[in-house]
């Protein structure tokens, strides 16, 4: 469904509408991209965090952390392409937020409800694919930025385990960091 189809009927159905339509269509959406992209940066932080705590566990075999870097950001890539989460039925309060249903008579609401989960399921999707996409990249700029060791040597490196537990946490703040722009949260 297309905003101007939403515009279209709340502005025929005015009785289901406090306010101006044009404002509460574009507050909805906005809130919607919004919370949907915070969802999936979310989902993504809950992931890595439950794979971190399988590395906290294990240990493994001496590595170069560079070494380990690199490959647990190719293979978290491609675990997290893998589970890509989507918007289910009863989240359209959460994405759209209260402002906009409490402007809303129920027949309006309802009316609007398909348009948020269409719109909830393509910002997460185009939002997931970026998180695989900034995964895959991030192991250059953690080495680079964490001053990442390539010496492997036995004495002068840490467990598998120990490293990659520690380069999941780096990308579980990292994400909380995209899924809160402009805030410190961890």
């Amino acid at each position: 469904m297309e905003r101007a189809t939403v515009l279209e009927w709340l502005r025929r159905h005015p009785e289901l509408v406090h306010g101006d339509a044009e404002v509460i269509v574009s507050r909805c959406e906005q809130a919607v991209r919004k919370h949907a992209r915070e969802d999936a940066w979310l989902a993504a932080k809950r992931y890595v965090a439950e794979r971190q705590h399988g590395w906290e566990e294990s240990h493994g075999a001496h590595a170069s952390e560079a070494f380990v870097a690199r490959e647990v950001c190719k293979q978290l890539a491609d675990a997290l392409r893998q589970h890509e989460p989507t918007p289910h039925t009863g989240d359209e309060d959460h994405l759209a937020g209260g402002a906009v249903k409490a402007a809303l008579e129920h027949a309006g609401w309802e009316f609007m409800i398909p348009w948020i989960m269409e719109i909830a399921r393509d910002e997460e999707h185009r939002t997931w694919l970026e998180i695989v996409s900034h995964t895959k990249r991030q192991a250059k700029e953690l080495i680079r930025s964490h001053h990442l060791s390539n010496d492997t040597d036995f004495d002068h490196t840490r467990c598998y385990g120990d490293v990659a537990a520690n380069i999941a946490g780096i990308l579980t703040r990292d994400f909380s960091e995209h899924a809160f722009p402009g805030t410190s949260v961890s």
